[in-house]
């Protein structure tokens, strides 16, 4: 269960994290240009569906070394936390955390600026023609950092433990993995059937990726979580707790060695210490807040803006939990009628988020029919007649203790408003983890937290991570276990939706799946409460070259990067 505190706590992390361009399709802003737009064109692809045909390569093509770098020299990054877990698949990571492992551990796959499937530890990939498997063809003669072979039993490693995971919800679409050959396996599909969520965490997702089996094998899990070994451009050579990770280049990388001697990542936990340090060059990128964007474009530096993957900030109701009054429905729609969305924006966003009322915000699975419940004092009210509550109601809102608390505020006074009293209360993150999670006490009240969308995100990866993350009951055929988010209702219908869309091969047939579950989400469950979301957002040196941030020719965007000091 702790694998869902990696979607609360990115909310700290994702603007104070200098990591930048270790993945996502970024758009760029001018110097003398100012703010975007609070309604950014979506340059989404009319159809994000990956191909399905093989995918050989019969050599590096497009992803050999580039020319024209210049040697030496060390890329100084930061991060906002300190590392929890960065090389220990069966335990928790964040996104800060999974960005440091790209340095040095890669996927089989890659998604491409398309959001197509390519290969990339795996040479080429096959479908079968019925879609109940996948087999890779890997790449041979890749060695780890400690020199072992990355070969068929590696890979089987990898994926036979993230299979059997009781940590991680992504990969459990494949029933098993056989080794073929030497570099040849086949993935099977849980019951011959596709499924999408599985299929592309082999091409990113953390815990899919190819750690080194003699690593793990060698040294017990705490040391593992500090210390990452994988087929990488880069080999980790030090690690201090609450002050740096330190790479060297590999000069045995498959690819070629890259220009870079390596890169340092500090640990800068104050965001506004961590952009001094952007701007006066101590570090090389920055995760930009959208208050200090202006200044940042500014000061001469160019800002990044990306809708690939953005945070849909929302409230989790107790819907699920039978002691709760937040079962009744009416009671939901008054709160969610009672919150000024767009004042939200105007006075936390600054100029870039953009209001929303479903969990999938940005085209093309978002649906233009969801109504929702737009700001309307009156209509709250006569929800709250509806539900017997007229003089109003008192409830409690949750929050990770470190996370800011402007906007849960701000919540508070015009739910005031509606005669609807709020009790913030920020938790700790052990006790948060034991609030959502499967077995845990589960919460009454709303849970302040986001949904991940973009355009580089599917819809069944933000729904298994998300609002519909329930399993098939074994005992009870039809039926849905709820895994995380316990306090929260997932109805039956919408699951059943859920897993037909993970399982269909035809994005003009799963665009309206999605969006028939966002309509009847909002609509006819009010089952999560969105407010806005905000593109991510950056800057790079100008003397950081060669990087490929936004292209997704790269999986690690600064692998050939190199200074130009």
């Amino acid at each position: 269960m702790k694998k869902l505190i990696f979607l609360i706590l990115a909310a700290i992390l994702v603007f104070s994290i200098a990591l930048v361009g270790c993945g996502g399709d970024e758009e760029t802003t001018p110097a003398s240009s100012t703010p975007a737009s609070s309604t950014p064109a979506s340059s989404t692809p009319a159809d994000t569906t990956p191909a399905i045909t093989d995918a050989r390569l019969p050599n590096l093509g497009d992803i050999a070394k580039p020319e024209g770098g210049k040697e030496g020299g060390r890329l100084q990054l930061s991060t906002g936390m300190n590392v929890a877990d960065i090389g220990e698949p069966s335990g928790s990571a964040g996104p800060g955390d999974a960005a440091i492992s790209w340095l040095a551990v890669e996927p089989l796959l890659r998604i491409d600026k398309n959001n197509e499937l390519q290969p990339w530890l795996a040479e080429s990939f096959e479908i079968a023609a019925d879609k109940s498997s996948i087999t890779l063809y890997l790449r041979e003669g890749i060695k780890y950092h400690d020199g072992s072979d990355f070969n068929a039993d590696a890979a089987k490693y990898n994926i036979d433990r993230e299979i059997n995971s009781l940590m991680w919800p992504n990969l459990k679409g494949f029933s098993q993995c056989t080794k073929i050959d030497e570099y040849t396996i086949q993935i099977d599909f849980v019951d011959g059937q596709w499924d999408w969520v599985a299929v592309k965490s082999l091409g990113g997702w953390w815990s899919a990726l190819m750690f080194c089996p003699t690593a793990l094998e060698a040294n017990p899990p705490e040391y593992n979580m500090t210390h990452v070994v994988g087929t990488g451009p880069f080999i980790q050579t030090g690690y201090e707790p609450n002050l740096t990770v330190t790479f060297d280049r590999n000069d045995n990388y498959w690819r070629g060695k890259p220009y870079l001697d390596g890169i340092d990542i500090a640990v800068i936990t104050d965001s506004n210490v961590a952009l001094m340090a952007f701007k006066s060059g101590q570090i090389h990128t920055i995760g930009v807040q959208p208050q200090d964007a202006q200044g940042v474009i500014d000061d001469g530096f160019e800002l990044r803006e990306s809708t690939d993957m953005v945070m849909n900030m929302c409230m989790l109701p107790s819907s699920a939990n039978p002691d709760s009054i937040l079962q009744d429905i009416n009671l939901r729609r008054a709160v969610e009628s009672a919150i000024d969305k767009q004042a939200l924006v105007d006075a936390f966003t600054y100029g870039f988020g953009v209001p929303t009322n479903q969990g999938f915000c940005l085209d093309p699975f978002t649906d233009p029919t969801t109504i929702g419940y737009p700001y309307d004092l009156a209509a709250a009210q006569s929800y709250l007649d509806l539900a017997g509550y007229s003089e109003g109601f008192s409830t409690t809102l949750y929050i990770v203790q470190g996370m800011v608390d402007d906007v849960p505020m701000a919540i508070k006074g015009m739910l005031l408003e509606a005669n609807i009293t709020l009790d913030v209360v920020a938790v700790g993150y052990l006790q948060f983890v034991e609030m959502i999670g499967g077995g845990g006490t589960g919460w009454d009240g709303y849970v302040y937290s986001y949904g991940f969308s973009g355009a580089t995100v599917d819809p069944a990866s933000t729904l298994k991570n998300g609002p519909l993350n329930a399993i098939p009951d074994p005992a009870n055929a039809g039926e849905w276990i709820i895994t995380t988010w316990i306090s929260c209702e997932q109805p039956k219908e919408l699951c059943d939706l859920a897993l037909l869309g993970s399982q269909t091969i035809d994005n003009s047939e799963r665009i309206p799946i999605y969006q028939e579950i966002s309509r009847l989400s909002t609509d006819t469950y009010c089952q999560w409460t969105y407010f806005y979301y905000v593109p991510s957002l950056s800057s790079i040196s100008p003397l950081v070259k060669g990087h490929t941030v936004g292209e997704y020719t790269e999986f690690y965007a600064y692998t050939f990067a190199w200074l130009d000091e």
